[in-house]
């Protein structure tokens, strides 16, 4: 009889859990952005929030939490969120990245990793009264006076950081790299006359090359053109054969803590899924010049480590970053 009472009550528990995932979210839902508000990072998953809340009839709660290239972020939401989906978190290339770049307290394999959400380019921008017009002037300017150009980026190890020295390392040359708080930071000094130019990720800076008219983009990283600045010049149709075989894209997905239960990571996956499939979030990317992209747990999960591994190989035979030496 304990036995038979025993079962009923995890059988009646397992009811219980079922139904609440049903019912899931049943309240706000905060996602943690390790980069200041405005960047690429921030723009995107605030987009994804509004349809979000379409979608599910929460809000999703952004908070912005700055500081060392994305680890302070990353440190806080892994010491301190619950397992229980109503704790999410930013995780892309620069996370990737930062992890080979630095020694830091924390790896891939330290959280969840749930599905991708957008998929965005790398684009050089300079001031619209800059001498230079072209990515290729610009390139034999940054020949002929080695790390005399500073270029911004949006933190040391980060996913802009990585495709400036990509892009250091195609040309040959040698540029001056100035860090900033994230992408609007390194977009608002390139402004200020902080920095030369600046490498950014749409949409960071897109609303001041389009309506502002201060800055202009010599060259996207793009493998295709931008949808609403169809003229800007790709770094793979250059006649400079140094660049042509130079794309840099990246990718953002949303990660959670390790412990969350299977049935919650599943419920989540199928609500991103619904989001990125959605026509207002892809009209909402399209404005910004990303891509709504979706890459479900499996797909995502493989792609992540194929990605980690990628910039592991990178880092150590470029010698970037100060993890495994010179």
């Amino acid at each position: 009889m304990k036995k038979l009472i025993a079962l009923l009550l995890s059988l009646a528990l397992l009811s219980i859990g079922a139904l609440a995932m049903a019912d899931y979210p049943e309240k706000p839902v905060e996602c943690t952005i390790p980069w200041a508000a405005g960047g690429g990072a921030d723009l995107a998953f605030r987009a994804f929030g509004d349809v979000f809340q379409k979608h599910t009839g929460q809000p999703l709660v952004i908070k912005n939490v700055p500081g060392a290239s994305g680890v302070t972020g990353c440190m806080e939401f892994l010491t301190t969120a619950v397992g229980d989906g109503y704790q999410i978190m930013h995780w892309s290339n620069a996370h990737a990245s930062k992890i080979h770049m630095s020694v830091v307290d924390y790896d891939s394999d330290s959280f969840t990793h749930v599905a991708q959400i957008v998929e965005s380019a790398n684009y050089l921008l300079v001031r619209a009264d800059s001498k230079w017009n072209t990515i290729e002037e610009f390139v034999a300017d940054v020949l002929a006076n080695p790390g005399m150009i500073t270029v911004a980026n949006a933190g040391v190890g980060g996913g802009n950081h990585i495709a400036a020295l990509l892009f250091e390392e195609a040309i040959g040359g040698e540029l001056a790299h100035i860090t900033f708080d994230g992408g609007a930071g390194e977009v608002t000094g390139l402004l200020a006359g902080e920095v030369d130019a600046a490498m950014c990720n749409t949409p960071e800076g897109m609303s001041n090359v389009g309506e502002g008219g201060q800055l202009k983009i010599l060259c996207s990283f793009a493998s295709k053109h931008f949808k609403d600045f169809p003229d800007v010049p790709l770094a793979c149709e250059s006649s400079d054969e140094r660049l042509s075989n130079l794309i840099i894209e990246q990718w953002r997905g949303i990660a959670v803590p390790k412990d969350t239960p299977a049935d919650v990571v599943a419920k989540l996956d199928g609500i991103i899924k619904e989001v990125v499939e959605d026509p207002d979030f892809i009209e909402k990317c399209d404005g910004m010049s990303i891509v709504a992209r979706y890459r479900g747990y499996d797909e995502y999960n493989e792609f992540v480590k194929s990605e980690n591994d990628r910039f592991e190989n990178l880092i150590k035979t470029k010698g970037f970053g100060d993890r495994y030496g010179k």
